[in-house]
């Protein structure tokens, strides 16, 4: 293997990381603001309702993070599935046409979960 050629699946996984982290970093500020928040409201006697409550917190229903989970892994999966279609060398491509079938059934599998499950909200 070339020197210069050991870079790329190092730059890969860096790559892959430094996403990781940011997204982990951001959200444990974002979690910290909000704790902040609910103790200064606290702090100042203000009465803290439960819908406020559930407005600071920012979760989505789980109907809302099924399907979108399930239309993000479907779309990854069938990018890689076009990408291995258009590669030259037949041993890669059939590779990684078959890795990128696991987040496309991982996806359908949101979505049919989506579809089927009887939400309560």
């Amino acid at each position: 293997m070339n020197s210069v050629e050991i870079f790329i699946p190092i730059t890969m996984f860096l790559a892959i990381a430094a996403v990781l982290i940011t997204f982990f970093y951001y959200s444990k500020k974002n979690k910290e603001g909000i704790q902040q928040t609910i103790r200064h409201s606290i702090d100042q006697g203000q009465s803290l309702t439960p819908e406020l409550l559930e407005k600071l917190a920012g979760t989505h229903s789980p109907r809302v993070k099924d399907l979108r989970r399930g239309v993000v892994a479907t779309a990854i999966g069938l990018a890689g599935f076009c990408a291995g279609l258009i590669m030259d060398e037949p041993d890669a491509r059939v590779v990684f046409m078959m890795l990128s079938l696991f987040p496309m059934f991982v996806g359908i599998g949101f979505l049919l979960v989506w579809k089927l499950n009887r939400y309560n909200d």
